[in-house]
């Protein structure tokens, strides 16, 4: 008895949300014709926009400087002997990783730009 209770009960609430809907259409395209302005003559107007799109940041200057200082402490150790062979290793690595940070940003910069065209309808003047 519940389930065809509730069956009846559905089935009066789908006729009362479609019968109200078929009312509010009718409505609002009377409204709508109303509503209508003047036609305005018109014409496209586009235009080229430039978009930077924002890539991971910093993963590319990350490794560039990693292996930018591995390479240079590996170069910095085959110079000189005893305490200036650890000199050498330092300032290698110091100057790798700078090197190798700067070579990934130019070569893999974190932003990327392009550009769409975009075109909306202006009034003929």
């Amino acid at each position: 008895m519940n389930n065809v209770m509730a069956g009846l009960i559905g089935g009066a609430a789908a006729v009362a949300v479609g019968a109200s809907a078929l009312v509010f259409a009718n409505r609002s395209s009377d409204e709508s014709e109303a509503a209508k302005p003047q036609q305005v003559a018109t014409k496209t107007v586009c235009s080229e926009e430039r978009v930077v799109t924002k890539k991971e940041w910093g993963v590319n200057s990350v490794v560039g400087t990693v292996l930018g200082g591995a390479a240079g402490g590996a170069l910095g150790h085959q110079i000189g002997g005893g305490s200036g062979k650890d000199i050498a290793t330092g300032v290698g690595v110091v100057g790798g990783a700078y090197a190798g940070n700067k070579i990934a940003k130019n070569k893999f910069p974190d932003q990327e730009v392009s550009y769409r065209q975009r075109c909306r309808e202006v009034p003929v003047s």
